[in-house]
């Protein structure tokens, strides 16, 4: 009998419905430039390019074109995560501990003490402002983690590459990032990235762990059809920081929706197992998101098994109970947390078996597929999103 569920502290994991939209159409303006202009730090006297000489030669020189070095700088004595916190790239660091903190990502210490290579286009914290600004935001905890995390991998290329595998000598030359997307670099250091466009101000800063170049704005992986700043307002605004919690229970509206056979699954794995799910989603405060396969969904399901099984209590309730918690993830998921703008995004279960859906909202479990029909149906103990199969945890 699986109770385990029970155990799982429940977090209250809030996000903006239509940021991902908003973001997606989000591009700062970056006038192509001949020359590469110092960026200012908190010390008047030392631009960031200044700072970051300390660490790392780079090939800009104050009024000249971005040049493309010669080869591979020699490994630095600082990692890239040391030579970012010295050279106070503060919103890029603060950036790398929040996605830590909510996701357990690890990036703090993969860039501090890892000895894999990774090249970096670390944004300036002006960047992060500028990003802040259009959004009407005050800090980079005000956006999901997960889309933090996708992205902070859009900057982010294996291996050492020094500016003269970045830059081309003419045309374009494409970067594939950690996010499996890529992004165009010119020949004078400016970035076509797949929302918005950036240039690289400082080149080849070199740690033992890798190799930085500054650039000037955050580029972004995903894009839209609209691109006003007030469609930006709106969209961030309308998703607010959190999808408000309805007056019914999880289970209150399965009833009412007519859920009969997901209900009908609860009752039958409490009657039979004494698992007591009806009364967790029935009167529970714990924060769940319920993936809920409709009537039509489980009869497809009864079809495909065979004469034998004509209702949900014909299966083992063991069975039933794997299944049921393979459908249920701990905290509020709104949509945006749950539909990704690019890759995949990974959802683990209360059953600790894990599926993946994209980002047309179609999920690929274990045993079978489905889709999102309906999203973000609030409830007091969590949010419900519909889906039009049964989820399988078994091949």
């Amino acid at each position: 009998m699986k109770k385990q569920f029970l155990k799982i502290k429940a977090r209250q994991v809030t996000y903006l419905m239509f940021l991902l939209s908003a973001l997606a159409i989000f591009s700062i303006s970056c006038e192509k430039e001949d020359s590469v202009a110092p960026v200012a730090t908190e010390n008047p006297e030392l631009s960031i390019v200044e700072v970051l000489q300390s660490f790392g030669e780079t090939e800009t020189e104050e009024g000249a074109n971005l040049k493309r070095g010669r080869g591979a700088p020699a490994p630095g004595d600082a990692s890239i995560a040391e030579i970012a916190i010295d050279a106070e790239f503060n919103e890029l660091v603060g950036a790398l501990a929040y996605v830590d903190e909510e996701l357990d990502a690890g990036l703090v210490d993969l860039f501090l003490n890892g000895t894999d290579q990774y090249t970096v286009f670390a944004p300036t914290d002006e960047a992060f402002e500028a990003l802040y600004e259009a959004l009407g935001i005050d800090e980079i905890s005000d956006l999901p983690a997960e889309l933090v995390l996708d992205v902070l991998f859009y900057h982010v290329t294996e291996g050492r590459r020094a500016s003269n595998s970045v830059l081309p000598p003419r045309g374009y030359r494409t970067i594939t990032t950690l996010l499996e997307e890529t992004f165009k670099v010119d020949p004078d250091g400016r970035i076509e990235a797949i929302g918005n466009e950036a240039n690289i101000t400082a080149a080849d800063v070199s740690a033992s762990n890798g190799i930085i170049h500054v650039i000037d704005a955050v580029i972004l992986p995903i894009h839209g059809e609209e691109s006003s700043k007030a469609a930006l307002k709106k969209g961030h605004e309308g998703n607010g920081k959190s999808l408000p919690p309805g007056d019914n229970s999880i289970a209150a509206i399965a009833i009412e929706a007519g859920f009969s056979e997901l209900v009908g699954a609860l009752r039958y794995v409490d009657d039979s197992l004494d698992a007591g799910l009806v009364d967790l989603f029935l009167n529970g405060t714990d924060q769940y998101t319920v993936f809920a396969p409709t009537d039509e969904a489980f009869m497809k399901l009864y079809d495909a098994l065979g004469d034998d099984v004509d209702e949900i209590r014909d299966l083992p309730a063991e069975l039933v109970l794997d299944v049921l918690l393979y459908h249920v993830t701990e905290g509020r998921r709104a949509s945006n947390s749950v539909v990704p703008p690019v890759r995949p995004r990974e959802i683990t279960t209360l059953l600790e078996e894990k599926f993946w859906v994209d980002s047309k909202g179609m999920i690929t479990a274990i045993g079978s597929e489905a889709k999102i029909q309906t999203p973000d149906i609030s409830a007091s103990n969590g949010i419900i999103h519909v889906i039009d199969a049964v989820l399988l945890p078994i091949k």
